[in-house]
């Protein structure tokens, strides 16, 4: 958390909060008051952006991202929270689990953002590149690691594909719920990560409402299928939050036996239906049988019900 705080910190600064204050005023020429408001109403901003334009295409997804500035104070602002200890943080959880390195090993940040990910892992000794195929974030992201004199190359997927067996670690934070071609996009990232190389991926899958517009998905069940057959094999999970997958030979016998379970597991009934019943209907259940005693409670009867529903 110390290597997490000290990489968002200006040179002469103690302070991540105002470190991210003044990336933000300085790249985008705005007060220090408008960059607050941006970061703490930035959902707000991302709306008008995401409805300017029909998004119910690939391309209409892909000129969003080529045009998005919204994300720029939502995404620096998380890091703050998460440098405060009042968010979950992911790349500091991430990299106490890879454990002390001797070597400088490759690591790819794919869907960078503004590069928190990618500060961390440089500061740890790695040699990191920065993928996103959103230009804007790219670009402001190249601006605040130069800022503090960080090393780090960057690739703007928007017009460039991802390199062949180049990374050992692959960094994927909150990224594939976004992305339109899943499979395409898994397929990528095996071919990018060398041999027993390993990926960190989660997916935020959310309900799709007018608020979760950007979120591309409901249900992870058939991402991880996606990302299996790509030739990804979970190792570890974190605290719910993230998966640690190894690069494995996708026509390998143990592979294709891996399919036949993942069959059974990401594209069969049964594990749906398990989680219909455990969050839906069970609380919906639940929740019916709470009803009379709260009625009676604000009857004044709760001291007459309490005893009977004990026996």
């Amino acid at each position: 958390m110390g290597a997490f705080r000290a990489a968002l910190l200006l040179p002469g600064q103690d302070d991540p909060r105002t470190s991210v204050i003044d990336d933000l005023a300085t790249y985008f020429g705005l007060s220090a008051a408008e960059c607050l408001d941006r970061c703490v109403n930035w959902e707000k901003y991302s709306l008008e952006e995401w409805y300017a334009a029909p998004r119910d295409t690939t391309a209409g997804i892909h000129d969003f991202y080529a045009n998005v500035r919204s994300w720029a104070f939502d995404l620096l602002w998380f890091a703050y929270l998460q440098a405060e200890g009042y968010a979950y943080p992911v790349s500091v959880v991430i990299a106490r689990a890879m454990g002390p390195r001797n070597d400088c090993p490759s690591h790819l940040d794919f869907g960078s953002g503004v590069g928190v990910t990618s500060q961390l892992f440089a500061a740890l000794g790695y040699e990191t590149t920065l993928a996103d195929v959103s230009t804007p974030l790219l670009e402001f992201a190249r601006f605040r690691l130069e800022r503090r004199g960080l090393r780090a190359s960057y690739l703007d997927l928007s017009t460039s594909g991802l390199p062949r067996r180049r990374f050992s670690v692959v960094t994927a934070i909150d990224t594939l719920v976004h992305v339109p071609e899943v499979g395409e996009t898994s397929a990528a990232l095996h071919r990018a990560i060398e041999p027993q190389g390993v990926l960190w991926a989660n997916f935020d899958t959310r309900p799709k409402t007018y608020e979760n517009a950007w979120h591309l998905y409901d249900d992870d069940l058939p991402l991880r299928w996606k990302l299996h057959r790509a030739g990804f094999e979970p190792r570890a999970a974190h605290d719910g939050m993230i998966t640690r997958y190894e690069r494995i030979d996708p026509a390998s016998v143990a592979h294709r036996l891996r399919g036949a379970r993942d069959a059974v597991l990401l594209r069969g009934p049964v594990r749906p239906a398990y989680r219909r019943i455990r969050h839906r209907i069970l609380p919906a259940v639940l929740s019916t049988l709470k009803e009379p005693r709260e009625r009676a409670a604000k009857r004044g009867g709760a001291q007459d019900i309490a005893p009977r529903v004990e026996r």
